[in-house]
């Protein structure tokens, strides 16, 4: 993972718990105090042990972090330079997931080796969508997504229901979600 996942990753702590959490975070890891540059790649190991180490500490699963990062990510890119990027690409949810991998294929002009999730979507109705994502990532980053989903939908105020209807076995990390909206 790039420094800039793991940076928000932190902040997100940090906010939520104050620095003394992440501190703690740090000592389960047996590590000192971690920063992180933006544009250096990280092994995926030290944003999971990260993730377990903060749910560990709240008591709170995995899932419910990944979920809560996920939210936390879109606000976090949202108030960053990346906003432009991100509102470029857009003017609803649906069309915002539709335009990810275009988004991400722009990011690759600036993060050397990006190894992006690719997402793409099919109507069901005129308030249903399903959204497909597949990475070549082992990280189990299916909640990561469904909290994703809602910080997009909650970026353009509307509400939204997802659940995750299925695992595209065969294909690495790969599932399905529905969007209620």
């Amino acid at each position: 993972m790039y420094g800039l996942i793991n940076k928000a990753f932190k902040t997100m702590i940090i906010e939520d718990k104050g620095d003394e959490a992440w501190v703690a975070v740090c000592k389960s890891l047996n590590s000192e105090p971690l920063d992180f540059n933006d544009f250096e790649q990280y092994d995926d190991k030290v944003t999971l042990d990260a993730i377990l180490a903060y749910s560990k500490l709240t008591g709170e699963g995995a899932e419910v972090i990944l979920e809560s990062f996920g939210k936390f990510w879109v606000h976090y890119t949202q108030e960053s330079e990346y906003q432009t990027i991100l509102h470029s690409f857009a003017s609803g949810p649906v069309e915002l997931i539709e335009s990810l991998d275009a988004l991400h294929s722009r990011l690759e002009l600036t993060f050397d080796n990006l190894t992006a999730p690719s997402f793409w979507t099919e109507r069901e109705s005129e308030n249903k969508v399903l959204v497909y994502y597949s990475t070549s990532r082992e990280l189990p980053l299916q909640f990561f997504v469904v909290g994703l989903l809602k910080g997009i939908f909650k970026m353009f105020d509307k509400p939204c229901k997802i659940e995750i209807v299925e695992d595209l076995k065969g294909v690495t990390c790969s599932f399905a979600f529905r969007v209620t909206f």
